[in-house]
């Protein structure tokens, strides 16, 4: 199963366009439309920390752009331009209708195409950023060379990755990126700095990030055991499926059993 199947087979956007209408008619804010578009592990907060490396000006590229929840915070900030890549048409076509749905109805500007392959020409965006869309990559080593092709000298690729942690042989599946072993492509942090070098990125910076998502994700099992039988706008489980509390719930276990890890990594071309 490829990874735009994954993320389509569940997805109920006929649902979620109706709800979203009928509970936001002035327009949904980006916290309403965030149990959907903010599926990685730390939230908005995780986005919001990502975008404070960008610079007003830039052209941005976001690969696995999902449902456009970065993009739509990104787009608040002056002058600053980003274009959706993801590999599932069915996300992208639901991004578009959430950017006018949502209260600053920007327009969006997305593209079906595989990271692996680019469909732009050498050095055209400032910034690249990749959300959780890494571990879903079979051949990461051509991605980050495609990557490297389309950033203007000097430019940034922003990395906000899992990766196998120090017990990784006790992971659970199914987790929010992949319901088994074989859809899942993580890495050992050695593993993901020797890719980068041999790219021809330099890192400019490392932080891990796994003690705050642990403390994120169990918030976030609080919120959806309070919620449970009040019927949210919008859920998880809309995109994911009726899976989502099973994967969440081994989200959890591989945070806390330290089978993940999370990380931001910036790089410099």
């Amino acid at each position: 199963m490829s990874s735009g199947n994954h993320y389509e087979q569940n997805l109920q956007a006929d649902n979620i366009i109706s709800r979203v209408q009928q509970a936001y008619p002035n327009g949904a804010d980006q916290y309403q439309l965030a149990p959907i578009d903010q599926l990685h592990i730390g939230g908005i907060k995780a986005s919001q920390k990502l975008l404070k490396h960008l610079t007003d000006g830039e052209l941005v590229l976001e690969i696995g752009s999902g449902l456009g929840g970065l993009m739509r915070l990104a787009q608040q900030q002056n002058n600053l331009q980003i274009i959706g890549l993801d590999i599932s048409h069915g996300l992208n076509k639901l991004n578009c209708v959430l950017a006018g749905l949502s209260i600053t109805k920007a327009p969006t500007t997305v593209i079906t195409g595989d990271a692996h392959l680019l469909p732009f020409s050498e050095n055209c965006f400032d910034s690249i950023i990749l959300q959780h869309s890494l571990l879903n990559m079979p051949n990461p080593t051509q991605v980050l060379n495609e990557c490297l092709r389309v950033l203007q000298p000097k430019g940034k690729l922003i990395l906000h990755e899992v990766l196998e942690g120090e017990n990784v042989a006790e992971m659970k599946f199914p987790v929010p990126w992949a319901e088994k072993e074989s859809g899942s492509h993580l890495m050992q942090e050695t593993e993901l700095k020797a890719l980068i070098v041999d790219a021809g990125f330099e890192l400019e910076g490392f932080s891990d990030w796994s003690t705050e998502a642990l403390e994120w994700r169990k918030r976030q099992a609080s919120k959806e055991q309070t919620v449970k039988n009040l019927s949210p706008v919008v859920s998880p489980a809309m995109v994911l499926g009726d899976q989502f509390s099973l994967m969440a719930g081994n989200l959890m276990r591989n945070l806390s059993g330290q089978s993940i890890r999370v990380v931001e990594l910036v790089l410099k071309k």
